[in-house]
Order: structure tokens, then C-alpha cells, then sequence
């Protein structure tokens, strides 16, 4: 391509270069969720379908990556990084990506760009930048590690903080570490629910074929649906704005399944927004019952009611109450999917991983242990109690649980292969997925019921 032509994929490209780097530094500077940031950027700017899949890759690869990004750049950073000032290491780092994992974009456009936007920090960092990126192009790629290599070194390749690495290891393997790692740097699979109270699985079905959508149907929940493809389009077809589809993961949909909720049940959802979960309960119930939704957050709550109403859902009534603190109404069936770390879903959100740390898991365990045995005084004899965590991390699974069925000698587990299948159940009874193996979120869920 000539150098004219490369001017004017300068020009039309900048743009979303400037916003995906604009995105991350008000993420990252301002301690704000990046999918949040990403969300309202998309939905006020005006952006062409393939511009909003060029930003929300850039940015969701560029902090997912940037472990091993800082570690490539300081190869062939003659300096300490830590003296490179933070909005200027993201417009490195938003570079770099397109180098090594954007392989539809030129080398000359990642560098011409990058620089252009590093001129707009200082005149002198244009010339930096030029140096670096073109350093790093001719830079071998760094060599995969194994078990014996140093944990540092392993937590940079994988781009995973060195707590987190290291603890997946030591609790596990090193296989399964990397498995998991590599998994949660890869783009996610997003997982379509279909609304069984407005439409059906074989209609969206003939829908995904006639539209030439390749997809993958969950063998053991037939109404989860994932396209290869076109998951924008889905999302803005009349299909959806009519609340014939979702977005949820199956690992969602066999917490729901562990609760066995039955038509013209009550049902109490004590973290319940943004309410994928009562959603699909509610489905499950023939939206005839009711089901009481309970979280402490206003948004998160009015978030859920807009959903329910584009659903067609009308047996949720949502009330802000937070369960450490106020009594939950009684019941025989009660959902507890309480916050957490987020560790089986670290492909879907690129930031969470750089916001965790041991002292925010400690945090966790103790908010689950109120919330778990604040929520049981209201389970009525004879009831079921499903807690559930989207984490992978002993503390806040199995030490809960296995403290909770010690101090309530009145509770006891109900074995998960009762209601899902064997697959998904491990040694001890818990539903438990693992995204390497099951190709679906992580997370854990047990069933807990009382005595009679």
C-alpha cells in the first residue's frame, strides 16, 4: 500500500484508537468497571457496526493482555517502566496489542497511529513510541513456560496477576492453571437463552439456519444457543427487543435447574439483580407463582425490572433490601447467588482479574458467610436453599459450605446429580463447572435443605 493510502487508514482508523484508549484510561484512572465504560461509550457514540467490534476488541484484548503486554514493552524499554506515566503505558500497551494479536491490522497502521496518538500526550513521545513498537515487531515472542519456571515470569506469559497464578497451581495443577488461563484470554463465548413463555427453541433454531448463523446448542438445557457469529445482529433484532431471547450462560441456567423451581412455586432470589437467574426461573415456572427479588441496589433492581418487562415476566416483584441486615420473608425455596470474586468468569470481564487481590477474597468469604447464614434463618422446614457463587476459589465454596453444614446441623446436602447431570457434579456433591473442560462460565452451586 502506498504511503497515501496508508495516510487515509491513518485518518479513518484514528478515531476508534482514540476512544478504545480514552475507554481504558477512564476505566482504569477512575477505578470503573471497563464493561460499564465500554456500554455507555458505544451507546452515545456514533459508531458504525464494525467500528463498536474494532473498540470493544482493542479494549477487552488490551486489558485482558496487559500482563504480558508491560512484560513485552520492557524488553525494549531502555528504562523502569514504572516511570512511564499511566495514560501513556495504556496508548503502549493498546499498540503492542494490535502487534502481536490483531493480526487483520498492519504493523505501519499500529505504529503510525499509536504514535500519532502518543504526540497528542507530548511532541517528544512521538519518537519513543515509533522506536518501541518497532523494536517489538522485530522482538522475538516470548518462550511458553513450564513447571519449573519461575511464577513471575508464568503470571506475565498468561497475563494473570501472580497471586492468582500461583494459587491456582498450589490449590491445583499447573495444567489446569494454564487451561484456565489461556481460557480466560481468549473472547468469550456469549450463550443465548430462548424465552420459553413468548417463543420456542426450534423456532430460534430455524431462525439461526435461515439467517446462515452457525451455532452450537447446549446438549443438557436445549434452549441455550451459541452463535459463532453475529451475536450483534441477534442483538439488535426484533427477537430480542421483544424478549424472545437472552443473553445467559448455560453455568447460569443449571444453578436455576439445582433449584428444581415448579409452577405456582414461591420463591425467594436474595441477590437477585441483575436477574438473569429469576428470569429463567420464572420460565421454568410457566411465569405462574411468584418470585420475590431482593438486592441492595437500586440500579442493579431497576436494571432488573426493565428486563422482566421486555420479558414478559410478570411474577417478580423486586424490593431493594440488603440480607445481611433485614429478615427475608419465609419460604421452601430460596436462591442465594451471592457476590464474589468472579474467578470462573474471567473471560467475560477482562478487568476483574487486575481487580482482585487475596485481602478482596478474604473480604468475600466473610460478606458470603453473613449473607448464607443471615438468608437460611428464613427457609422454612422441609425448604431448599441453593447458594451459589460464579467463583472457582475454595474460599468462597467449599469452606462456606462445609462451615455453614457444621454450625446448622439442621441442614444437609442434597446431592446436585439429583437434579443435573453427573458431568457438571464433583466428588462432593456441589455442581461445579470448569470453563477448560465444560466450555461454559465457572462456578459452584449447592442445594442445602432443612429439616422437616
Amino acid at each position: 500500500m502506498g504511503n497515501a493510502n496508508k495516510v487515509l487508514v491513518d485518518k479513518r482508523e484514528l478515531r476508534s484508537r482514540r476512544h478504545a484508549w480514552d475507554i481504558i484510561k477512564r476505566a482504569t484512572l477512575k477505578d470503573r468497571r471497563l464493561t460499564d465504560v465500554l456500554a455507555e461509550r458505544i451507546r452515545h457514540g456514533n459508531f458504525t457496526d464494525q467500528e463498536k467490534r474494532f473498540i470493544t476488541e482493542m479494549v477487552q484484548g488490551t486489558v485482558r493482555m496487559a500482563g504480558r503486554l508491560d512484560w513485552e514493552l520492557s524488553q525494549v524499554f531502555n528504562g523502569d517502566m514504572e516511570d512511564l506515566k499511566p495514560h501513556y503505558l495504556i496508548l503502549l500497551r493498546i499498540g503492542v496489542y494490535q502487534i502481536r494479536y490483531m493480526d487483520s491490522i498492519p504493523d505501519y497502521a499500529a505504529v503510525t497511529t499509536t504514535v500519532q496518538l502518543a504526540k497528542r500526550i507530548h511532541d517528544n513521545l512521538g519518537g519513543l513510541t515509533n522506536a518501541l513498537l518497532r523494536s517489538l515487531i522485530i522482538h522475538d515472542m516470548p518462550e511458553a513456560p513450564d513447571e519449573h519456571t519461575p511464577i513471575d515470569y508464568t503470571a506475565q506469559y498468561y497475563s494473570h496477576p501472580e497471586w492468582l497464578m500461583n494459587k491456582w497451581i498450589t490449590e491445583g495443577s499447573f495444567e489446569d492453571a494454564v487451561s484456565l488461563a489461556t481460557w480466560n484470554n481468549k473472547a468469550p463465548q456469549i450463550w443465548f437463552r430462548v424465552n420459553t413463555i413468548t417463543y420456542t427453541a426450534t423456532k430460534f433454531k430455524n431462525h439461526l439456519k435461515k439467517n446462515e448463523i452457525e451455532f452450537e446448542q447446549f446438549p443438557y438445557l436445549k434452549n441455550f444457543f451459541a452463535p459463532k457469529t453475529s451475536v450483534g445482529f441477534l442483538l439488535n433484532s426484533d427477537l430480542f427487543k421483544e424478549g424472545n431471547i437472552s443473553i445467559q450462560d448455560p453455568a447460569g441456567g443449571l444453578v436455576v435447574t439445582l433449584l428444581d423451581p415448579k409452577k405456582g412455586d414461591t420463591i425467594v432470589d436474595g441477590c437477585a439483580a441483575p436477574g438473569g437467574k429469576a428470569a429463567f426461573t420464572a420460565e421454568l415456572m410457566k411465569n405462574k407463582g411468584k418470585i420475590l427479588a431482593f438486592d441492595k441496589s437500586q440500579e442493579r433492581l431497576r436494571r432488573l425490572s426493565t428486563g422482566m418487562k421486555r420479558l414478559s415476566i410478570n411474577i417478580v416483584d423486586a424490593e431493594i433490601k440488603d440480607i445481611t441486615r433485614n429478615n427475608l420473608p419465609g419460604t421452601s425455596k430460596m436462591i442465594i447467588d451471592v457476590p464474589c470474586s468472579g474467578t470462573g468468569v474471567m473471560a467475560k470481564r477482562a478487568d476483574l482479574r487486575w481487580r482482585r487481590d487475596m485481602d478482596n477474597l478474604l473480604e468475600l468469604h466473610l460478606q458470603q458467610r453473613k449473607i448464607l447464614w443471615e438468608a437460611s434463618d428464613s427457609l422454612e422446614p422441609g425448604g431448599a436453599l441453593v447458594y451459589s457463587t460464579c467463583s472457582l476459589e475454595l474460599e468462597e465454596n467449599w469452606m462456606i459450605v462445609e462451615a455453614f453444614l457444621k454450625s446448622h446441623p439442621d441442614f444437609k446436602l442434597d446431592n446436585a446429580s439429583n437434579y443435573v447431570p453427573k458431568e457438571f457434579v464433583d466428588d462432593k456433591g456441589a455442581l461445579f463447572t470448569f470453563p477448560p473442560k465444560h466450555g461454559i462460565d465457572g462456578g459452584f452451586a449447592v442445594r442445602l435443605v432443612k429439616d422437616a
